[in-house]
């Protein structure tokens, strides 16, 4: 450890990743007794220092504040100097203790207690600030390498010049041997690294002056050739001057003596170098597993593969294509490969001491979660150029429509392989055969995209183009769907994909029980189950069967599936969807609805009795109700009868679905039932043809309510059957025209007051006659004031108020007293006004103010009589009911 805390070798300094037996770069001791005791003295002279520094600070602290108080003594006066002094010898004579020694409390002027300081934190470490320099020097000293060589280097002879490059490339490579043996290790890296860059220049230099005949070489076949020399050169000294960066760098100049030739020759030549180099990359990661083959063959690699990948998209040759699918093909199965050796525990053959980056325990793409997110990260990677290489020569042989087969089909392919390699695959490999496998089902989902629109045409089938039984041709279904075998072959395939997929959600036994009902694999399933039904649903379509024999294929499946709802819940939202499916189709043709609603509604009633889940029997059975209603509503259209009478149809199913549901035993299919019988009389009711029939059909709503409330748990249903009733009367009138206020709300106010005076002796008065009266005075008085023509409607109002008045107090009830006394004064009010208006202004304007002030005095006069009558007017008000 070095005085500072940081692992590094106590002789040389070089870092120290993991322990080691001896330093690996001046082959230092490590382990002994001794080694043991010389830690521990690092140790202590690290915690010295850091001891040292605390101090330093605290006491530059302390003397900058004693500063301050010399500083502000001196500007003070002479008394306060006297008195500070006075102070301070007192304090020494009792306490006998020094300044700053002894400090109490927050007194002015005595310092506070040191603080337990720590070490100012540091940007950068000793030997990062040495690093920095370090790399900042070399990189000057290669610029100016550059400069000498390409500027000055024509100033020179032939003699002179070799010897200058030479010399000053041997003096660079020889002097890290030197510095390392010295402890230097950094400033000998930082030397070999100009030396390699050096190195270069002698090359280019070599061939700029033609030694040899070099110049005769094509320029890019000769810096190919350079950079391949060099790479082996600085390896081979590398390992011979033990350093740390040169073979990580000869790794990466070796990643381009293939690439470079190949810029010029097509794309094809620069995937195939890309990819080759990416291969000898991982065939030497095989064999020793270092960071630098990972980091190099990661990045060739998925720049070969995005090249070929964006090639293929557009190319049409298949010479190229060809090609181009081989070379795709060996990147997979290498990526593939390399991502299991990389999941598997790590095996190094002669791992021995190799001084380079990353060459320590956990060396190659990382060690624990990071090895395993680098491995499952490229499976995938492997996985998607998988199936575009097998897709590639597909597209190509296919044409037209067909085209969009070999995506999927080779993505299928490729989930199917993986999964069987997951059932024999070790638990270490298992996260990347996942991956490989999850990534080719997602990759099927996305290249069967292109199939969406014409099987969504297919399953909307003919309705939206000739409507409502329009009829269609019974002989083709090509008039009316584009959706072709290629879209059937598709959706196969996905089906076959989900299929597939169900293995990757396996369940251990122990959390079979706990598994959520609507967890990975229940929503896996109902997707296979999707990807089924639509299938078998456009199939027919897809071959050109004609009209009826579709509507078999698509029946047939919606009543197995509704039937096998009752064993497996999971396909009650399959069945639901096929069964809306062949409804869709059946509508476009008379006799094919007709048979379709009843045989749907006998297989969900038929699943209402056998099924086990609560929720599929409370399903099938509204659904069965529904199909009752829309067989009823098309046999009445059938049998030639009129169409506005369709809302009593459907209100004499809603009936009958009311009586069915008071007969079921079952809580959930009965309330089922009874749901879908409102929302036919609902749908009956806005299927009205004008307001007569409407009126009507509310009256006998509030009937089937009224009915309904006879049951004991249905006695809210009077309600509604009222409110039916009520909103019957008004459309009635309205419809008539009949425009008094009156003859809207006086039926109604006397059902209310029939029902407040029934419940009277239970509640109070404003509970059982408020809301009938308010019903009937209030909007006719808003209407007198409204239309205050005419002379019945404020006898009548007025007459009726009064009686309403003398009827609460008779009987001594609150709300007729106060409504009636109220609705009787606002008449009185409004009968007076014309009247009053006419006498203010016939009087001198000085009156109203004269008999203005004269009420005040003489309610201020009164004051505590008027307070006593307001009491007793209060009191006879409480008094009442």
């Amino acid at each position: 450890m070095s005085p500072y805390g940081h692992p590094g070798c106590p002789d040389c300094g070089a870092p120290l990743t993991a322990p080691h037996a001896a330093c690996p770069s001046c082959a230092l001791p490590l382990t002994g007794p001794v080694a043991a005791e010389l830690w521990r003295v690092d140790a202590e002279r690290a915690a010295l220092r850091r001891r040292e520094a605390q101090l330093m600070a605290r006491r530059g602290e302390l003397l900058t504040m004693l500063r301050a108080a010399r500083a502000g003594a001196g500007a003070g006066t002479t008394g306060g100097a006297t008195a500070g002094t006075t102070a301070g010898t007192t304090g020494g004579t009792t306490g006998g203790t020094e300044v700053g020694t002894e400090q109490v409390g927050d007194a002015p002027g005595v310092l506070p207690p040191p603080m337990p300081g720590t070490e100012r934190p540091r940007d950068l470490s000793a030997r990062a600030v040495q690093n920095l320099l370090l790399a900042l020097g070399g990189i000057l000293l290669a610029v100016a390498a550059v400069v000498f060589t390409a500027v000055n280097w024509g100033h020179l002879g032939i003699g002179g010049r070799a010897a200058i490059l030479l010399g000053f490339t041997g003096l660079v490579l020889a002097a890290p041997l030197w510095l390392r043996s010295r402890g230097l290790g950094a400033t000998a890296e930082t030397l070999a690294m100009l030396g390699l860059a050096l190195l270069l220049l002698d090359g280019y230099a070599a061939w700029h002056l033609g030694l040899a005949d070099l110049d005769r070489i094509h320029p890019q076949h000769y810096t190919a050739g350079l950079v391949a020399v060099v790479a082996g050169v600085f390896a081979a000294y590398g390992r011979l001057a033990r350093l740390r960066w040169p073979v990580p760098a000869a790794v990466v100049l070796a990643q381009f003596p293939l690439t470079v030739p190949a810029l010029g020759q097509g794309t094809v030549w620069l995937v195939a170098a890309l990819l080759a180099t990416a291969c000898a990359d991982a065939a030497l990661w095989l064999v020793k597993q270092r960071m630098a083959l990972a980091v190099c063959f990661g990045a060739t690699w998925s720049l070969g593969v995005a090249i070929g990948i964006v090639a293929s998209l557009g190319t049409y040759e298949p010479r190229v294509a060809w090609r181009l699918s081989a070379a795709l093909f060996v990147a997979a199965v290498a990526g593939l490969v390399l991502a299991v050796r990389a999941s598997g525990p790590m095996n190094r053959p002669g791992s021995g001491p190799m001084n380079e980056p990353g060459s320590g325990p956990g060396s190659g793409p990382g060690s624990g979660p990071t090895r395993r997110s680098w491995s499952v990260l490229l499976a995938a990677s492997s996985a998607i150029t998988l199936i575009m290489a097998l897709a590639l020569p597909g597209r190509l042989l296919l044409e037209g429509r067909w085209a969009v087969v070999p995506g999927p089909v080779a993505a299928l392919l490729v989930t199917m392989l993986a999964v069987l390699a997951l059932r024999t695959a070790s638990a270490t490999v298992q996260a990347p055969v996942t991956a490989t496998a999850i990534t080719a089902a997602i990759m099927t989902a996305l290249l069967s995209t292109p199939v969406l629109p014409p099987v969504a045409d297919a399953l909307a089938g003919p309705l939206h183009r000739v409507g409502v039984w329009g009829g269609v041709d019974a002989t083709s279904s090509a008039l009316w769907s584009v959706a072709g075998p290629p879209d059937l072959v598709v959706l196969t395939v996905l089906a076959l994909a989900s299929v597939a997929a169900a293995p990757l959600l396996r369940r251990s036994r122990k959390t079979d029980r706990a598994e959520s009902p609507y967890g990975p694999r229940q929503v896996l399933t109902m997707v296979t189950m999707a990807f089924c039904a639509v299938t078998v649903a456009v199939c027919p379509v897809a071959l050109d069967l004609p009209y009826p024999a579709v509507i078999a294929v698509q029946l047939a499946q919606a009543i197995a599936l509704v039937l096998l709802s009752a064993r497996i819940p999971l396909a009650g939202l399959p069945a639901l969807a096929a069964a809306l499916e062949v409804c869709t189709w059946a509508l476009a043709a008379e006799p094919a609805t007709l048979i379709t609603l009843p045989v749907l509604a006998v297989a969900a009633a038929v699943t209402v009795v056998a099924a086990r889940a609560r929720a599929v029997r409370v399903g099938a059975a509204a659904a069965a109700t529904l199909l009752v209603g829309g067989e009823a509503v098309a046999l009445w259209i059938a049998a030639g009868l009129q169409p506005r009478f369709i809302t009593f149809v459907l209100l004499a199913v809603a009936c009958a679905a009311g009586i069915v549901a008071a007969r079921l035993r079952a809580a959930g299919p009965g309330t089922a039932v009874e749901t879908a019988g409102y929302v036919l009389g609902t749908i009956g009711l806005l299927l009205a043809a004008d307001l007569r029939m409407f009126s009507l059909a509310c009256a006998v709503a509030g009937v089937l309510g009224f009915g309904t409330a006879l049951r004991p748990d249905r006695r809210m249903a009077g309600y509604a059957g009222t409110a039916f009733l009520l909103l019957a009367h008004w459309t009635r009138l309205l419809a008539d025209g009949v425009g008094a206020v009156e003859a809207y709300t006086v039926p109604f106010s006397l059902v209310l007051l029939a029902i407040g005076w029934w419940r009277a002796r239970r509640s109070s008065s404003w509970l059982a006659y408020g809301p009938g009266l308010s019903f009937s005075l209030l909007p006719s008085l808003l209407a007198l004031y409204i239309q205050p023509e005419g002379w019945i409607r404020p006898l009548a109002l007025g007459l009726a108020s009064m009686t309403v008045l003398l009827a609460g107090a008779r009987f001594r009830l609150q709300a007729p007293a106060i409504l009636g006394g109220f609705t009787l004064a606002a008449v009185a009010v409004h009968e007076l006004a014309p009247w009053i208006a006419q006498l203010m202004t016939l009087v001198p304007r000085w009156v109203p103010v004269a008999v203005g002030g004269l009420a005040l005095l003489l309610i201020g006069a009164t004051y505590e009589a008027r307070l006593r009558d307001v009491r007793r007017i209060r009191d006879g008000l409480r008094s009442l009911r």
